[in-house]
């Protein structure tokens, strides 16, 4: 399209005319001085034009000290090179604003008043300057780096003699046995329940679709939806998980995963030490006991009954002449004190007790 039917946004766009204005040299403004004379009614459009694109660059960039020392090189260099300082010089004024000016006195120009194409201008400008916005704040989103908010954890701990009734932001129900911990992120995660257990602990679980319901301890995971069971798994013991009601997955973490799903009346038990496990029924009473404030001992090995007692009462049971082979304890206790329980077990055990304070002695009669 030629030149002569340009419009104010014609000449925007046109490279030429751009370099004329914001970057000016003798040449563009020779081209262009001859174009006003040869076309003095395109003036209007022309003097637009170049105050929209003046205004459309406002953006400063910063300029290179390499960059600056070029160019005083090179004024220097043109400095040197002119001669004589007598010489005859002839200053060309380059910028598009010098060469309008002289054709602003014109007549075909005096005519010139703003009308509706200064408008349609205008809502370029302000639709440029509206997009220019947006993409300064997309951009900017786009650039800002992902905050992490770091994890803040909630840790309930029963200490030995001491066993806690715990409700979770969620509406779950825990006891926590003596000498258990229980470990978990504020008020959950927005698409997970997850805890860690050391102890012992019974979950009556609060239903939530959208978030499982899973207790760790160590290699074993418990999870459940809406779902009632007990988790034993102290340190050093085998861990077991029984299910009361509801239904629960278990995934064993050892070198080789494994899925099992228990239905109510089932209890999983896990050897970690061996990485065996093996699924069998159980009897709530016994399992549930120590919620109702009983001891039940049923062929219970010696080390797991002193752990229950030092848990249970909160002291520190010391033993002496040893049996050389396993002793099983048998005995139910119903909120009982500590030298009733070790009474009622030391006639079948054969062994002498004497409690002080928080330490306590037990002596074994190895003479049969």
């Amino acid at each position: 399209m030629s030149k002569t039917e340009y419009t104010v946004e014609d000449f925007m766009l046109d490279p030429e005319f751009r370099n004329w204005v914001l970057s000016p040299d003798e040449e563009a403004k020779a081209y262009w001085e001859a174009f006003l004379v040869e076309h003095p009614e395109k003036y209007k459009e022309v003097e637009l034009a170049r105050r929209t694109l003046l205004n459309l660059s406002r953006s400063v960039t910063e300029v290179s000290e390499h960059r600056i020392e070029l160019t005083w090189t090179a004024i220097n260099k043109g400095v040197e090179e002119a001669g004589d300082d007598n010489a005859e010089r002839r200053v060309v004024p380059l910028s598009a604003e010098t060469t309008l000016k002289r054709f602003a006195d014109r007549p075909f120009i005096r005519s010139y008043r703003p009308n509706l194409q200064f408008y349609r201008v205008a809502a370029i400008l302000a639709i440029a300057f509206s997009l220019g916005v947006l993409f300064s704040l997309t951009h900017q989103e786009a650039e800002l780096a992902p905050i992490e908010i770091p994890l803040v954890y909630e840790e309930h701990e029963a200490p030995p003699g001491v066993k806690s009734n715990l409700t979770l932001q969620d509406g779950s129900k825990v006891i926590l046995n003596s000498g258990s911990t229980l470990r978990y992120v504020k008020n959950f995660e927005a698409e997970r329940r997850e805890l860690f257990l050391t102890g012992e602990a019974y979950f009556e679980v609060a239903k939530d679709s959208l978030r499982p319901f899973t207790v760790r301890t160590g290699p074993v995971s418990t999870t459940a939806l809406g779902t009632s069971f007990n988790i034993s798994a102290y340190e050093n013991e085998s861990h077991d998980v029984s299910l009361l009601s509801g239904r629960v997955n278990v995934v064993l973490g050892f070198e080789q995963p494994y899925q099992i799903d228990l239905h109510p009346g089932e209890a999983l038990n896990v050897e970690v030490g061996e990485g065996s496990h093996k699924k069998q029924r159980f009897r709530e009473e016994k399992v549930l006991a120590w919620t109702k404030k009983t001891i039940l001992f049923e062929q219970t090995p010696m080390e797991e009954a002193i752990r229950v007692l030092e848990n249970w009462y909160g002291v520190k049971i010391e033993v002496l002449n040893r049996p050389g082979k396993g002793v099983l304890l048998s005995g139910k206790f119903v909120d009982q004190t500590l030298r009733g329980v070790l009474e009622g077990l030391s006639y079948s055990a054969r062994f002498d007790f004497q409690v002080d304070k928080d330490r306590v002695t037990l002596r074994f009669d190895t003479s049969s």
